[in-house]
This record gives structure tokens, C-alpha cells and sequence, in this order.
């Protein structure tokens, strides 16, 4: 099956690890960002305590609130264990971001790449859209299976320190047989934002991140020049 190209324009938008407490500097960010640039698309992935946390937080339900208002999409961070984790577990999980938080979506992380596990991840996406939420997100962080393609709504086919090739992107996202917003990329580690690289990958993920922060933890901050990124990513030059 060769996709239309119509489906390789629609504009990429940014995918944000916005792994920082909601009185954060970085939250207003966003926000702000979003703002400026309303045609570019913004998923940002929460994480109160690696999952939604033991107990409610207001300060997460005002700042999620805020996030919504300006349009971005908010997905909840739910780790899976390379599929050992139980689905019951993870069902948990799904309902305490929806009870809580009212989040638009579910990320699920440690999202396993090997042939056996797809009725796993599709029957936790189908979950998650049982309770009204309406997107899904799985991170293998690396190439992965066509048939697991269809078991989540969008896949983040990279996670690691600088960016990928391009040959790297069109080779893991099948280029041509999918729609790009099948798929997703996280680089960190990247000191200056080269904005021709972003071009060219928007033709392949409909949703990237790039960021000048480093491990351990590079989702503490955003990256100095992220409203260039988005900027980058606006089509309308807006």
C-alpha cells in the first residue's frame, strides 16, 4: 500500500517528555508556545511519579487544565515493563489518569520491539479509548515490528542522544506504506537546533522533540531554543 502524499503534509508536530512539576517555569512554556504557534500540533506526556502516583494532586490538575485550554494534548505516562508488566496493572494506572486528571491519552513507555506481545499494547490502547480518551503512544525507542504499527496510535521509533539519520527515519517508519503520524522521534544531547534536519524528518514523524538536555535525566528542562523548534515546525511561518 502506497500512502498518499496528502498524508505527508500534514503539518509534524512536537512531542514534550514534560517530565517537571506543574509550577514549573516549563508548563507556561508550552503554553506559551502553543500560543504563538496554534497551527503546529503539541502531545505533552506527564508523569506525576513514574505513573500517575499514589494519591491526586491539584497542582497536576490546575497545570494540565491550562495545558488543555491552550490546545496542547496531555497523555499520562504509564511504564510497561517490556510487557511484563500485568495488564490489570497497567489498567490501574490508565484509570487513575482519567479519574484524576482527565488526560486526552495514554503514553505507554518500555513498550517491548519483539514479535508476541501486539495483542498487549493494542487491547491497553483499546482500554484507554473505552474510557474517552482518544490517543495512544508506545515507545520502543528503536526500530520495531510493522505489526505493531497498528497497536498503538503513534509510535516513537527513536529515543537516544543525537539525532537519527535520515535514512535512519525512513527506514523505521516503513516511509511510504504509513502516515507519518504513525510515528515519532525523541533526540537529546543536541547542542544547537539544526532546523534543516527538522524539515527534512517532518516528512516522516508526525510528531518530534529535540532537546539540549542531557542524561540522567534529559526531560528536566526544556531545551534552550525549544520555541525555535516549534517555530521550525510552523508551516504557516506564523
Amino acid at each position: 500500500m502506497t500512502v498518499p502524499i496528502s498524508t505527508r503534509t500534514y503539518p509534524t508536530g512536537v512531542i514534550i517528555p514534560l517530565y517537571t512539576y506543574p509550577t514549573d517555569p516549563t508548563w507556561n512554556r508550552v503554553v506559551q508556545a502553543r500560543t504563538v504557534h496554534p497551527s503546529v500540533p503539541i502531545i505533552a506526556i506527564i508523569n506525576p511519579s513514574s505513573g500517575p502516583g499514589t494519591a491526586i494532586d491539584s497542582n497536576f490538575i490546575s497545570g494540565i487544565k491550562k495545558l488543555q485550554t491552550a490546545g496542547v494534548i496531555v497523555l499520562g505516562y504509564v511504564y510497561t515493563r517490556y510487557a511484563a508488566r500485568s495488564i490489570a496493572t497497567v489498567k490501574t494506572d490508565v484509570d487513575s489518569y482519567k479519574n484524576w486528571y482527565n488526560v486526552d491519552g495514554i503514553n505507554f513507555d518500555e513498550m517491548t520491539n519483539t514479535a508476541g506481545h501486539e495483542v498487549y499494547y493494542s487491547s491497553l490502547s483499546e482500554y484507554t479509548k473505552s474510557k474517552g480518551m482518544k490517543m495512544t503512544v508506545g515507545n520502543p525507542g528503536t526500530s520495531t515490528l510493522t505489526s505493531y504499527i497498528d497497536t498503538v496510535d503513534n509510535l516513537s521509533i527513536y529515543e537516544s542522544g543525537g539525532l537519527p539519520t535520515i535514512a535512519m527515519l525512513s527506514s523505521r517508519t516503513s516511509y511510504s506504506e504509513y502516515p507519518k503520524s504513525k510515528f515519532s522521534v525523541i533526540a537529546y544531547g543536541v547542542n544547537l537546533l539544526d532546523t534543516n534536519f527538522v524539515a527534512h524528518a517532518s516528512i516522516y514523524v508526525g510528531y518530534l522533540y529535540i532537546t539540549d538536555n542531557i542524561l540522567p535525566n534529559p526531560y528536566d528542562a526544556l531545551p534552550a531554543y525549544f520555541n525555535n523548534l516549534v517555530a521550525a515546525l510552523d508551516t504557516r511561518g506564523g
